[in-house]
């Protein structure tokens, strides 16, 4: 049986003055199995090459050999003794057959459940655990670890979960499906805990987007995997679709908030939303 601790990636992309009542279309991952469906539900799947375990987008100012800003960035869920983790370009996320092309690894002692990127560097949330903290790493741009913070987070179990950056607060955003938490963190400072989710939960993922925090997540008690936001000011989850049957794996996923159509015009100047020949 798998931890709990290889959640994938929710990325979100919205525009501005998102309405709460707005559509989603939302692409994800949940085992090797990938999706594509909206808030009415789910539209397509499809088979993939490997299990996502993380995604986000790549903002302006970063920089990642073979990828360009706006791009889908993913990385695996390791699965055999000494497989390093591997960080993939994810093409077509929302429109024809999606498509992973690797752009380098993550060594395994360092292997991240979530990844965000922030102030122009990517970083990922990991844990120390079985029994420990989580920590938050900083990569270079060969994805070797730059700068590593210990949160103060304390797990008893390992799984450490979702992680997002609030360019607003300046903040980043780390769940806790150890304690079912939700907590923010500036780096070089002590974490400080939004609140209680309300119900248990495993693996998840987060995804900041004009100011609402996306994520991805198993609800241990209905085993359903749910689509939804966090509310930075209490830490309560509102789901806005369910995928469906929470399949046990890692499970990644992009939402967008709006019209499928609307999005592609909205966001042509996002490579990670164009079809890549």
């Amino acid at each position: 049986m798998r931890s709990s601790c290889g959640i994938g990636a929710i990325i979100v992309v919205a525009s501005a003055g998102l309405a709460q009542a707005q559509p989603i279309t939302f692409f994800s991952s949940d085992n090797e199995t990938l999706y594509r469906g909206t808030n009415s539900g789910l539209d397509a799947a499809f088979g993939g090459p490997d299990e996502i375990r993380g995604m986000s987008l790549l903002e302006n100012g970063a920089s990642i050999g073979g990828a360009s800003a706006g791009d889908v960035i993913g990385v695996s869920s390791p699965q055999r003794v000494n497989e390093d983790q591997v960080v993939y370009r994810i093409d077509n996320a929302f429109a024809g057959s999606p498509s992973l092309v690797s752009l380098g690894t993550i060594d395994l002692a360092n292997a991240v459940s979530d990844i965000a990127f922030a102030n122009g560097k990517m970083y990922g949330v990991r844990n120390s655990g079985p029994a420990g903290t989580i920590l938050i790493h900083e990569f270079d741009a060969g994805f070797a670890v730059a700068n590593t913070w210990d949160t103060g987070i304390s797990l008893t179990d390992k799984g450490a979960g979702g992680l997002a950056y609030d360019n607003a607060s300046g903040l980043f955003f780390v769940t806790d499906p150890d304690s079912d938490k939700l907590w923010s963190y500036s780096l070089g400072g002590s974490a400080s805990l939004v609140g209680d989710v309300g119900f248990d939960y495993g693996n998840n993922d987060l995804s900041m987007f004009n100011g609402r925090l996306y994520a991805a997540i198993a609800d241990l008690g209905t085993n359903d995997y749910d689509i939804g936001y966090f509310s930075m000011g209490d830490g309560s989850f509102t789901n806005v679709v369910t995928v469906g049957s929470y399949l046990g794996g890692s499970i990644g996923a992009v939402v967008v908030p709006g019209a499928p159509s609307v999005l592609v015009l909205g966001m042509a100047g996002f490579a990670g939303l164009r079809r890549r020949r």
